[in-house]
């Protein structure tokens, strides 16, 4: 690992220092990087990283689920005596219908503890924040996942990352867009359907031009804010693995970010 972090560091420094570099803009070194041996880290974040996301978010919500229903009923100890009570005087007769729902209860935990480990490997080494360090460091994809994953876990900026709405805003603007395009588009479509065609154009093809249209407006305008998403992301992992150089260069925003990573420590530790 030791080697490694040299190398990455001796990669970087004669990035920084190479006549070609300073010659070039950040911007035009991070796209060159990104379409040449950066390529293949940035595809497979393409394919896997939005699901990676969906699934952790998803695992989240779970285990926050779990937890309020385990404070919520953690003072119910006179029902569980009186189902105990129940299935111990219910004889032999009665105790099949108990023991073989313990035994589908055991099954079921056991496979979804198993399916758990999986859905947390995966997303710890597929996250889309892994992009920032295989921009900075020009590590491969899986290994950028996992340092990244390791920063979140010690840093305590997860609570930070879980509760950011940057997802969602870009998101519900995409929509807002693409609906809006699709409702001029199909009074146009649907007024002069006998115009532009030899044949009237059917409901059913109407509405096939329309769902094309809605998801190719979805597509490009998130894909037009996913610089403002990136951006966002990486100032989390600054300020995981770099808080003080955040400091420096964004006062504001570290002081922000210090006082929600403050409150919810606060939060979980009550």
């Amino acid at each position: 690992d030791d080697d490694d972090d040299d190398y990455d560091f001796d990669i970087r420094n004669n990035a920084s220092t190479s006549p070609s570099s300073q010659s070039t803009s950040t911007v035009k070194s991070f796209l060159t990087a990104g379409c040449t041996f950066s390529f293949g880290s940035v595809a497979q974040c393409g394919l896997v990283g939005g699901l990676a996301q969906i699934l952790w978010s998803v695992v989240r919500n779970i285990d926050a689920a779990g937890f309020f229903l385990q404070r919520r009923f953690s003072n119910s100890s006179a029902m569980r005596r009186m189902d105990i009570s129940i299935n111990s005087s219910g004889g032999g007769g009665g105790g099949g219908l108990p023991t073989n729902a313990r035994q589908w209860k055991q099954t079921l935990a056991y496979w979804w503890r198993r399916l758990d480990v999986a859905i947390r490997g995966f997303v710890r080494s597929h996250s889309d924040l892994a992009m920032s360090h295989v921009a900075a460091y020009y590590k491969t994809y899986q290994r950028a996942a996992n340092d990244v994953a390791a920063l979140i876990e010690t840093s305590g900026v997860e609570s930070i990352i879980h509760d950011d709405i940057t997802t969602q805003m870009c998101s519900a603007l995409g929509h807002v867009v693409s609906g809006s395009i699709v409702i001029v588009f199909g009074t146009l479509l649907a007024t002069h359907r006998n115009t532009f065609a030899s044949e009237p154009l059917s409901d059913y093809s109407l509405f096939e031009i329309l769902l094309a249209s809605y998801f190719l407006c979805y597509c490009i305008t998130f894909t037009a804010l996913e610089p403002l998403r990136a951006a966002i992301k990486a100032v989390y992992v600054c300020f995981a693995e770099h808080p003080l150089s955040l400091s420096q260069a964004f006062p504001l925003i570290f002081q922000r970010l210090s006082r929600i990573s403050e409150a919810s420590g606060n939060s979980s530790v009550v």
